[in-house]
């Protein structure tokens, strides 16, 4: 634990750090946030449109047949026609 308390040896006179750059000022001014808003609502629109075009191209929406097997009956009656298998 003390050796976890003492402070870090300070750096050799020879060893600089590298000095911290200040943010340009382009990432300050409303044509950035133009931008930046145009690219984010253009990505959000795209991955709708990807998604529009897999349900039109690969989607399988037919049903199943299962219902055909086992009918949805109210009251004892069949709601939908039901297909005598052998």
């Amino acid at each position: 634990m003390a050796e976890q308390d003492q402070e870090a040896e300070p750096l050799p006179p020879d060893v600089r750090l590298p000095k911290e750059q200040p943010p340009s000022p382009f990432f300050e001014t409303k044509t950035f946030r133009l931008i930046s808003i145009f690219i984010y609502v253009s990505g959000i629109s795209g991955l709708g449109m990807v998604l529009a075009f897999y349900y039109l191209i690969f989607f399988d929406s037919s049903m199943p047949d299962i219902h055909l097997k086992f009918p949805v009956s109210i009251g004892g009656h069949p709601v939908q026609k039901v297909h005598e298998y052998q």
